[in-house]
This record gives structure tokens, C-alpha cells and sequence, in this order.
């Protein structure tokens, strides 16, 4: 006989060796589905771990689901935005959050639980059916927007430890994405939505069939489509962003006439203000699109704050602004030029379509084989900075473009240049990925109490990117020294303007076909001239995943009473090969912006598991039912750098223990504890990056042995970022306690409390060069990553990933649910109103370097990103809710979204803090970000189309950020080539009110 759908998605998703329950399980009532029963009335099933339940109330740990009626209620079209609801989740990658930052992963949507992605790689695991999915970036993650998401059934997250049941990757929890591929009939539907101010513009559409095969298999297609068109540059198209706030430093800072001004150099103009200084009007140093001569030597003081006329023919006053760093880059406040955020997408522009199919097969009575494939493509593209001349670039007096006027003033002095090149020679980065990922595998059964299940899975990812225009130093140096040939060769001019280098006895054969730049005034550029100047970049990152598993699960005995004992044991290996390359572009180490270098490896994993779950008591007195599940799961992984063929291979054992308590009267105790291991990913362990520009703004640091240093630095120092491969495994161990409350006395109503604690240890991060330095300064640590020149310059600063002390995180979880039919209120009450309440308290969120060093607590930060986005804390608390209305085939659903008011940056001290004080190198003038509510509305509508009811057209539409809340002022950092975005995109909508509205046919 064929299989039914409970046992299938059981054989199957066992073979992925996830979801910890496995082992189990007979079918002890406790762990069944709730069916709004007691108990003692819920037909027996069989559930295994690879088998999560629909309903996180029933788990040992804490669980949050959302199905398919909930996500299409509120008109979503996107499996990021279902993740979205989570409020564990921190979308710290998305469409939202490119801004000028010219990323591989642009508009990807990640799962982030806890926010303890560190950058580069993943410790949340993204699941497809309970198996996993073939990374699509180098990071390890998983891509969201590669998910039909129009055949999903429902997103099961688990937020706690969950290494021993699902693997490696696994510490911050796990979103198992489960497809519908039990689905009868036709579904298609079709819609659109925009922003109220008309930009955004989003076309989906999508349409799944599934049909059984005979009386012997079934089979489900579907395909999806989406085009969304982005939200333009943020200072152009919204007026919060307009305003340019950011983050300015006020040190070091040099005013008009060459004096310095700051919160520590008594008599200037900003002394008595705090170091760092949040205001209104961020504008990059220099930066204009006329071109200006910078305010610092060799320039002749009488030459200096002048920007050119339109036609690059005289120069005019140019008003720098406030808090102008004294090496002339970052942030400053005010003054003429171009804002921070005239280069920032709000959203990403963005196009994918994906492909699905299932089906399955029964061979014989006992035996059955399905197969899954899956076929996505998806580009995304953002534009961002041009890279124009580096602040120590100078333009030679003689440069034949040069007015008189300027000239004169320069009195035979160079100068250095601050250009704005966008306008001319704008950039773009474009990614197009191709992902296929296919499934086979067989099941059965052995007897009547076991079952086995074993499958190979293939999954490819082909990745190109593409990067225009960015600058090639030395023949950008080439062309911006263009001199009169003849004024050059024999002192008579001739209206000839060359590159200088090529007029050389001797000339650099790079030099060939050299054009000289016009950067003076606006649209002076040749073509010719930025062709020769500006080079495209590209890479390409090809990833191919292989996996073989297999489990076998199933009753040991009848166990003592309580019910039978059930086991789990399974076996997995992958194998992960990736490369990245960067073509045949030469000179590749001589680019402002490139992607790194060359680089790959391998990875190979091998895993063994086994699971018991023990029932010990059942209907006894306070104990309606407790039992206990425990599992453990040895790793193998050996990674070999094709780079330099160095090979390693580590050992780690994960383990989970858990147990349910249900007490009576509908309370329910539980909790886990867990050891859980991650190593380090294909990105972390074998990146490859070029050395930063010495004299940059990613090549300085403010070096400890040089008193009275400015705040962006006093040392030209090339900085090395990437990988390493001397990276070890990290470990956490995670607690959870919680009670469940399911009330006799209010049917419907179920709720959660769950506390929770994750304590990572051989934490992998990206410490900043600066980070480096000060720690080496501070506590004698990671001086070693630092060259040293007698008797004070800093050389060099290695950069790569390291292991860091520990990452402490605790809060509490809670969850509300509660569905009323009105005719329990009143006679003749139609329909039912439903309550859903998700709630995250973080109070922790601990990261100390080294034992030697403090700890440092970024609970309740909802500003800057930190160490590059290494791990994102939490604000407080984040809520969020859902109030529904059904009757019939009407629904109408308000969601409410909460953030509370959160820290700017807790390593700073404000008039808010305990122990301000304006004179001290932390402080600041406001520490605080306003919190922010977010509503929305919803509503669908079915109209029948059979007497049944089961075929129906259904017409919805839905609202977001119903009242248009502007985002709070929190700028991401400011510096060091400025601000994403004045405010915080992972937390705080930029989008603004926007709708959607559609189509769906279910026939």
C-alpha cells in the first residue's frame, strides 16, 4: 500500500538526520500534534525527529511556527519576510539593508536567529523539509529568496541549541521550511504592490499543481516569479533621509584656516561638546562634485577650501562644514557638497524566479522512492560609491587643465584633490546566481515498528558578480597628471594635453593609450579617459554540495508503563567544494575596490547520531505525562585549502538533553541542555583579501604610541581582512527553561514562557585593524597580528578572523495564542476572533575578548552594526502581534511590530548615562534611539466557485506601516567612508506605508 503523507514526511525528513525529536518516537500522546483535544483523547502517532511539530507549545525547546494560512493572511509573497515575524530573528541581511555597500549578497534575505550570525558565515541553520539546503552565499547561508515560497506549508523555527539533532551550524537554533508536497489541485495567483509614494514596485505571481499518481504516488510542480523595481537613492526620495543625520567626531578636527578644533583642545570652537556628536547634514569630507582643493599640505594655505566653477574654469569659496577630520575623509556636518546618503538604495532592485518539483512513488508495499528538485535564479544589483582620487593623490601645479586663477594661488605647491565622481562614472554592482538542488531517496519500513530511510542529495550554486568602474590606481595616477605636451617637451605650448608618464625617456608600458582626466568642474570626463582609469571587476563563486544520509528510527521496547521507549540512529556525509576567482583582470592588487582574491576549498563532514526518548510517567498524580529525550551526535570535518594545500581535520561530539513535564490543569514544564559545535565555514576559513590602501580610509589607525592622535587615525597602515585558516571550532552550550499554560477553563488559550541562555565560546569574529590595534595598546592582546618600525609607526595590521573569548546571550521567549468562536460569547455570533502575541526580552548580550579584558554588555543597542556586522544585538524587547477576524471566507488581521527605545551604541556615555561627562574620549551627545510601533492591515475575501466550497477565487490586500512611521535617528557608524543610512534598517522600517494587493484561484 502507498504510504500516507505522516509517514512519508517522516521516512523522508529522517534521512536529514534533523529535528532532535528524532527518535523517536512512539507515539506517546504528549508528543503529538495538539488537536484541540485533552491529551488523552489524541489518536497515537509516530512522530520522529525529523518531524517537528506544527505547534511550538508542544516542544522541549522553545518553537515558533508560522503556516501558510497565517503568511497568505497577511499578504506575504517572500519566505525572508515570513522569517521576519520571528522576532528572534534579526534581519540583518535583506533587500533593506544594501545601502552603499557593494556586497556578494546583495538583496539576499538570511535567517538570523539571536542575531549571532557572525560575518562571513552562519550559526543559524536554514532547512528545506528537514534537510539541508546548498549554501548560496561563501558565508554559508542560505538564501531565502531561493524558496518557492508560494508551495510553502509552514516555517517551524527553533531557537535553542540544536547541534546534536540537526548538526553543525545549529547554535542559535534552526528555520526548517516545510513545502506542501501532499497539495491537490490548481493554485495560481497573481499581484502587486508599491509604496504609497509609488516607488517600490514589487510584481509577483505563481502557480503550484499537485495530483496523485495512480493509487501509488503523488507528484507536485510549481514555479514563482518576482520583479521588484527598488527604492532610489535615500536622500533623494525620502525627506527623514534628507535630513543626513550621523555620527561626527569631534577630535582632531581641522577648521578653515588650518587650526585644529575639538572636545579636547581647550579654546577652540567645539571645545566643551562630546567626542562624538550625532547631528543633521552628513556630508563626506571634500566631497563635491565640482572638485575641491582639500584643506592640508602641500597645497598652499591660500589655495585651500576652494572648489571649481561648472566649467572647470575658475574656483569659487567651498564651505567645508564642521567636524572635518584633520586627514580630510569622513563624515562632517554641513557645508556644500554631496549628502552621505545620496548613494544609499533604499531597497534593493531585484528579480528571481524559482521552480519546484516532488513526487513520490511506492515500489512495493514497504518501499517507497521520491525525488525533489529545485531550480532558482535570482539577480539583485546596487549602486553605491565611486571611488574618485584618494586624498593622497596631488595634482601637480603644472596640470594642464588647471585655471589660472588656482594656479597662482597654489604658488607652485600640489594639491590634493576631493572629487565626487558619481555623476559621470557611476557604479553599480550587479549579482546573478543560479542555484539547482535535487533530492533521491528511498524508504520503507521493517516490521511494524521500525523505519529507515536513506537519500543523496546534489546541490549547486553558481554565483557572478559584477563590479563597474572601479578605479585603477596607478593609471588613474597616469591620467589625472596630464600635462601640454608642448609646454612639457620644448616650453611652448600647444594645446596638447597628454599624460605625463607618456612623454617619459622611459615610459611604464601601462602608460599605453593613457587619457588624461578633467576632474575639474562638472562632466569634464572623457570616456576614453574613465575607460582608461576605471576598470570593471567581477568574480565568480561556484559551490557544489553533496550529501548521503541515512537513519533508521523506531520503538525499542514498551518501556515501564509510560509508554514505549523510542530510538534514533543515523549517519551523514557532506561534502562542500567551492571556488572563488576573479578572471583574467590584470593587475588586480592595483584596484580601489575589488572582491579579493582568488581562493577555494574543500570541506568534508561525516556525522553519526543516535537518539532515546523515554517516557517515565504517565496519568499519575502531577504527572500526567514526563519523560526524557537525549541525543548525541559525533562530528568529523576536514577542510583543505586549495590555496595552499594545507589540510586539517577536528572531532567534536554534540549533545542535547530535554524533558517535558506536563503537571495537570494544563501546565507543562520543560527545558534542554545542550552542547553545541560550529566550525568554521568555506568563507571564514579560506578568504582571500588585498591588503587595505595605506592612507586610505581603510588604511589608517590611530596608533597608541602617538599621543594626541585624531579620532580616524594617524598612521598610513595596510590592513589584511579575509579568512583564516588557523580558525578553530566553536562551542556553545545553551540552556532553556519554560512552562507552557493551556487552561481547562479557556479553550483556545495557550501560552509560553521560555528562558534561555547561550554561552559560545572560541567565538569567530572580524576584528576591525583599529579594534587590533587599541587591544594590543589596552591589554597586550593581538600585538602579534601587528608589524611594528622602530621606534613608534605601525606597518602592517593583520586583520583576518580570530577566535575571540566568549559570547554570553539570556532572555526569555514568550508566546500567546488564543482563537474565541463568537458564539461562545453571544447567541448567533459568526466567526471567530484569534489573538497571537511573540515576544523577545534580551538582557544579555556579552562579549568579552579575552580574560583579561572587560566584558562588554550590548543588550538593548539598536544602533551602529558592530565589528562589520559580527553578531547584531537586540533591542529589549521586540513584539510582535496579530489580531484576526474569520467569518466564512472573509478575514481581515491588524499586526502590531514594537521596538522599544533602545541604546545608540554602548560604548559610549550620554547625558542618559551614569557618569557623563563631555570630557571624557567616549562620550557623546545623545545615547538614546527613539522605539518605533509599526501597524498593519490586512484582508482577503473567497468567493466560491464550487458548491462546496473547496474551489474559490480570493481577492486580498494588505497594508504595511499603516501610519507611515518615519525611522528613528540612528546613523550605522558614520566614518571611515560614512553611514549606510541615517537609521537602523535591520530594526526600523525605511520603506514607509506601502500596500499590496492580488489574486488566488485554488481549483
Amino acid at each position: 500500500m502507498r504510504l500516507n503523507s505522516i509517514d512519508l514526511r517522516r521516512l523522508m525528513t529522517g534521512a536529514a538526520l534533523v529535528p532532535l525529536s528524532a527518535g523517536l518516537l512512539a507515539g506517546t500522546p504528549a508528543l503529538a500534534q495538539d488537536t484541540g483535544q485533552g491529551a488523552e483523547e489524541a489518536a497515537p502517532i509516530i512522530v520522529t525527529g525529523t518531524r517537528i511539530k506544527r505547534d511550538g507549545f508542544s516542544e522541549p525547546t522553545p518553537a515558533t511556527v508560522f503556516d501558510a494560512e497565517t503568511t497568505q493572511d497577511l499578504g506575504i509573497v517572500n519566505a525572508g519576510d515570513i522569517v521576519e515575524l520571528i522576532p528572534q530573528n534579526t534581519a540583518f541581511q535583506s533587500d533593506a539593508t544594501a545601502g552603499i555597500t557593494a556586497g556578494a549578497d546583495v538583496g539576499a534575505s538570511f535567517a538570523n536567529l539571536r542575531g549571532l550570525n557572525p560575518d562571513g558565515g552562519t550559526r543559524t541553520l536554514t532547512l528545506i523539509n528537514s534537510r539541508r539546503f546548498v549554501p548560496t552565499s561563501n558565508g554559508g547561508s542560505v538564501d531565502l529568496n531561493m524558496i518557492p515560497t508560494a508551495m510553502i506549508e509552514r516555517v517551524e523555527t527553533v531557537t535553542g541549541g540544536a547541534s546534536a539533532a540537526y548538526g553543525s551550524d545549529a547554535i542559535a537554533g534552526v528555520v526548517n521550511i516545510i513545502l506542501d508536497t501532499d497539495l491537490e489541485g490548481l493554485r495560481l495567483q497573481a499581484d502587486f504592490g508599491q509604496t504609497f509614494r509609488g516607488d517600490g514596485k514589487d510584481y509577483h505571481a505563481s502557480a503550484v499543481y499537485g495530483t496523485s499518481l495512480g493509487d501509488r504516488g503523488h507528484v507536485v510542480i510549481g514555479g514563482e516569479y518576482q520583479r521588484v523595481k527598488g527604492i532610489g537613492d535615500c536622500s533623494d526620495v525620502r525627506l527623514w533621509c534628507a535630513e543626513g543625520w550621523d555620527l561626527f567626531t569631534n577630535e582632531g578636527d581641522i577648521l578653515p584656516d588650518g587650526s585644529v578644533t575639538g572636545y579636547n583642545t581647550p579654546g577652540s570652537p567645539t571645545y566643551g561638546l562630546p567626542n562624538y556628536i550625532i547631528g543633521p547634514d552628513s556630508k563626506q569630507a571634500f566631497n563635491d562634485a565640482h572638485g575641491v582643493v582639500r584643506n592640508r599640505g602641500p597645497a598652499d594655505p591660500a589655495a585651500r577650501n576652494l572648489r571649481f566653477n561648472d566649467d572647470g574654469t575658475a574656483v569659487l569659496d567651498f564651505d567645508p562644514g564642521i567636524y572635518v577630520n584633520s586627514n580630510t575623509f569622513g563624515p562632517r556636518s554641513g557645508g556644500d557638497g554631496e549628502s552621505t546618503y545620496a548613494d544609499s538604495d533604499l531597497q534593493t532592485p531585484q528579480e528571481r524566479y524559482v521552480g519546484y518539483l516532488y513526487a513520490d512513488y511506492e515500489l512495493s508495499d514497504a518501499l517507497t522512492a521520491y525525488t525533489e528538485l529545485t531550480y532558482a535564479h535570482r539577480t539583485a544589483s546596487n549602486s553605491g560609491v565611486t571611488a574618485g582620487p584618494r586624498s593622497t593623490f596631488f595634482v601637480k601645479p603644472d596640470n594642464a587643465y588647471l585655471p589660472d586663477d588656482l594656479v597662482e594661488l597654489l604658488d607652485g605647491t600640489s594639491f590634493s584633490l576631493g572629487k565626487d565622481v558619481d555623476r559621470q562614472i557611476p557604479a553599480l554592482n550587479e549579482v546573478e546566481a543560479d542555484v539547482f538542488r535535487g533530492v533521491l531517496g528511498l524508504g520503507g519500513e521493517i516490521g511494524e515498528n521500525w523505519d529507515w530511510d536513506i537519500y543523496y542529495q546534489y546541490g549547486s550554486n553558481k554565483q557572478h558578480r559584477d563590479g563597474r568602474y572601479s578605479r585603477v590606481n596607478t593609471e588613474f595616477q597616469y591620467a589625472l597628471d596630464a600635462v601640454d605636451e608642448g609646454e612639457f617637451l620644448n616650453g611652448t605650448a600647444n594645446g596638447n594635453i597628454v599624460c605625463r608618464e607618456t612623454l617619459a625617456s622611459n615610459p611604464d608600458p601601462r602608460s599605453q593609450g593613457c587619457e588624461p582626466l578633467n576632474l575639474f568642474g562638472l562632466n569634464n570626463l572623457s570616456q576614453a579617459a574613465i575607460d582608461y582609469a576605471y576598470r570593471p571587476v567581477v568574480q565568480d563563486f561556484d559551490y557544489t554540495q553533496h550529501v548521503i544520509a541515512g537513519v533508521i528510527s523506531g520503538n525499542l521496547f514498551d518501556g515501564i508503563g509510560a509508554g514505549p521507549v523510542g530510538a534514533a540512529a543515523g549517519a551523514e556525509y557532506r561534502s562542500e567544494d567551492g571556488d572563488v576567482t576573479h578572471g583574467d583582470t590584470p593587475n588586480y592588487n592595483d584596484y580601489a575596490f575589488t572582491f579579493g582574491t582568488d581562493y577555494g576549498g574543500t570541506i568534508e563532514v561525516f556525522e553519526a547520531f543516535g537518539e532515546l526518548n523515554v517516557p517515565l510517567l504517565a496519568y499519575v498524580p502531577f504527572a500526567e505525562m514526563l519523560e526524557v529525550n537525549g541525543a548525541v551526535r559525533w562530528t568529523q570535518n576536514t577542510a583543505q585549502n586549495a590555496s595552499t594545500g594545507e589540510e586539517k581535520t577536528t572531532d567534536a561530539v554534540s549533545y542535547k538533553l530535554s524533558a517535558i513535564w506536563e503537571i495537570g490543569a494544563g501546565f507543562r514544564l520543560r527545558g534542554s541542555r545542550s552542547r553545541d559545535i560550529r566550525s568554521p565555514g568555506f568563507q571564514e576559513l579560506f578568504d582571500q583579501q588585498v591588503p587595505t590602501e595605506a592612507g586610505s580610509s581603510q588604511g589608517v589607525v590611530d596608533n597608541f604610541n602617538i599621543p594626541g592622535s585624531p579620532g580616524l587615525g594617524d598612521d598610513d597602515t595596510p590592513i589584511l581582512n579575509g579568512g583564516s585558516f588557523a580558525l578553530k571550532p566553536e562551542s556553545a552550550d545553551t540552556t532553556t527553561l519554560g512552562v507552557v499554560f493551556r487552561p481547562d477553563f479557556a479553550p483556545g488559550l495557550r501560552m509560553s514562557a521560555d528562558w534561555y541562555q547561550i554561552e559560545v565560546t572560541d567565538t569567530v569574529t572580524t576584528l576591525p585593524g583599529q579594534r587590533i590595534v587599541d587591544f594590543c595598546g589596552e591589554f597586550d592582546l593581538f600585538c602579534d597580528r601587528i608589524t611594528f618600525a622602530a621606534p613608534t609607526d605601525i606597518t602592517f595590521v593583520d586583520a583576518r578572523q580570530v577566535n575571540l573569548g566568549s559570547l554570553d546571550v539570556r532572555g526569555f521567549d514568550f508566546e500567546l495564542s488564543y482563537r474565541l468562536p463568537l458564539y461562545d460569547v453571544f447567541d448567533g455570533g459568526d466567526g471567530a476572533v484569534s489573538l497571537r502575541l511573540l515576544a523577545n526580552h534580551q538582557y544579555d548580550f556579552k562579549v568579552q575578548a579575552d580574560p583579561t579584558t572587560p566584558v562588554i554588555d550590548y543588550a538593548g543597542q539598536t544602533g551602529p552594526v558592530l565589528n562589520g556586522g559580527d553578531f547584531n544585538p537586540a533591542p529589549d524587547w521586540i513584539w510582535n502581534a496579530f489580531l484576526s477576524y474569520d467569518n466564512g471566507g472573509f478575514n481581515t488581521t491588524l499586526s502590531f511590530r514594537h521596538i522599544p527605545e533602545g541604546i545608540y551604541d554602548v560604548e559610549k556615555i550620554g547625558p542618559q548615562d551614569a557618569g557623563f561627562d563631555p570630557s571624557l574620549p567616549d562620550s557623546i551627545n545623545d545615547n538614546r534611539v527613539d522605539g518605533a510601533t509599526y501597524l498593519g492591515l490586512a484582508m482577503s475575501y473567497q468567493i466560491p466557485i464550487d458548491s462546496a466550497g473547496n474551489r474559490y477565487v480570493e481577492l486580498f490586500g494588505a497594508i504595511q506601516n499603516l501610519f507611515d512611521e518615519k525611522p528613528p535617528v540612528a546613523p550605522g557608524g558614520g566614518g571611515l567612508g560614512g553611514s549606510n543610512y541615517p537609521t537602523n534598517p535591520v530594526y526600523f522600517d525605511t520603506f514607509g506605508s506601502r500596500f499590496r494587493t492580488g489574486v488566488r484561484l485554488r481549483y
